[in-house]
């Protein structure tokens, strides 16, 4: 585990750097390596890109209320509180900068930010650990597995279809967002969600990879199940296919747009937002998407753990139809370069949505479920998924979440308006702007 730790202020949610110059401290939206901090001391913390070092002394001033978050949010919400600290200069000066000099500590990814940047500059991923601490994946567990519960006649249907069938990919998946009212979602139901979406070093991987500063989800995050692969008799044959690259970019070779469920019509709005800037986008040589996708238990081979045909996002086109035209086994034939990634349980793999990539259920060999969060981030002028997804009435869902809000910081709560309360123009709503700041005023 990192000695690594973020500083985030209380009152701003705006995280405490030093600058190279050794003179100056700011705050910043997002983490580069100057935002990175270790323990010196049980009194001090020294910054990773400088050296400089600032003293602490422990705090008792929070904003949040941890005796209600159990309640609010669900078993373990409390232990998402960071702990505070005072901070003051070697000199002993507090370290204000505009705030009251009290700063939560968070725990940062195992290495610094420009590591993971050469990762994904070099081969077009990166696996950044710690996006969610052990006790933020608890609690988002804790209130999935509740909506399953309050939800089990309707999951049992969705199980005994999957069973009368062979494997294929992204089936034998349970999504629990399709058990749930539309009018609820889990971005309203414990701030873990927001929390690890506006993860403030993958946030500034992700625009940097990008070259731009205003990026938004293209779609409502979802949640993946995959259930282990027990199939017997003729069930237990794979089916082919499941070869594709992501939004916005051409899905495979068959199905040219990412949009062709939803007809011409919105692949023309698609193409119209991207193809000033880009006119030959389709043609894959430009970062326009990447897949941020945060494993709630561990990924590995044995629990079916996603494929991928690694360097594919530098391919001239999209996945072709002989990778699909067989059952995927790696290593043999047209799927001789298929890898799977493993990574622990809090981790996110950030990717360029051009790599080709497939869910394999057949694969969980593990006897247990395997569980994420499923992202997908574009820059904010590339048109989103919302005529094909509920990203619209999650947003209306947290709106009326007013614990959530009071529960996020300033800068988490301005992300989550920009990136998932946004227009299709890639403006946050005004209408839900106004709900946030009355509450969070009172």
């Amino acid at each position: 585990m990192s000695d690594y730790v973020l500083l985030v202020s209380e009152r701003s949610g705006l995280h405490l750097s030093h600058t190279a110059d050794h003179r100056h401290f700011q705050l910043r939206r997002r983490c580069d390596d100057s935002c990175i901090w270790t323990w010196e001391s049980v009194s001090s913390l020294r910054n990773a890109q400088t050296g400089s070092v600032i003293n602490v002394e422990a705090s008792d001033l929070r904003t949040t209320k941890p005796a209600l978050w159990d309640e609010m949010f669900g078993p373990g919400a409390s232990k998402l509180i960071a702990p505070t600290y005072r901070l003051m200069t070697e000199e002993g000066e507090t370290l204000a900068l505009g705030d009251p000099g009290v700063f939560g500590v968070r725990q940062a990814p195992d290495r610094l930010p420009s590591d993971y940047l050469v990762d994904l500059e070099r081969q077009g991923w990166t696996v950044v650990e710690n996006i969610m601490s052990p006790e933020m994946v608890s609690n988002l567990i804790e209130n999935i597995n509740q909506v399953r519960a309050e939800n089990a006649d309707k999951e049992a249907q969705v199980k005994a279809g999957q069973d009368s069938r062979p494997y294929k990919s992204n089936d034998n998946l349970i999504r629990p967002r399709s058990l749930m009212p539309r009018e609820e979602s889990f971005l309203g139901m414990t701030p873990a969600v927001a929390q690890a979406l506006m993860h403030p070093v993958s946030l500034w991987l992700i625009e940097s990879y990008f070259g731009v500063d205003d990026i938004h989800y293209c779609q409502c995050p979802g949640f993946s199940i995959l259930r282990p692969a027990e199939k017997i008799g003729d069930n237990a044959r794979v089916e082919p296919g499941g070869w594709h690259a992501d939004y916005p970019y051409p899905l495979n070779s068959e199905n040219e747009a990412h949009t062709y469920m939803l007809g011409p019509e919105e692949f023309k709005k698609l193409d119209a937002s991207i193809s000033p800037r880009y006119p030959n986008w389709k043609q894959r040589k430009d970062r326009l998407g990447m897949q941020f996708n945060i494993a709630l238990t561990d990924f590995t081979p044995e629990a079916g753990a996603t494929q991928f045909v690694l360097g594919s996002h530098e391919f001239d086109g999209p996945p072709p139809k002989e990778l699909n035209e067989v059952p995927t086994v790696a290593g043999t034939g047209p799927h001789k370069d298929v890898v799977q990634m493993s990574f622990p349980a809090g981790s996110g793999i950030l990717y360029d949505s051009r790599t080709y990539h497939r869910a394999p259920p057949e694969l969980n060999v593990s006897g247990k479920e395997r569980w994420a969060m499923l992202t997908c981030i574009v820059p904010s002028f590339v048109r989103d998924l919302r005529e094909r997804d509920d990203k619209l009435e999650s947003a209306d869902a947290f709106a009326r979440a007013t614990d959530v809000h009071s529960a996020l910081t300033q800068r988490e709560l301005d992300d989550v308006l920009k990136m998932l309360c946004d227009d299709e123009s890639g403006t946050p709503r005004k209408d839900i702007e106004a709900i946030v700041a009355a509450n969070t005023s009172s």
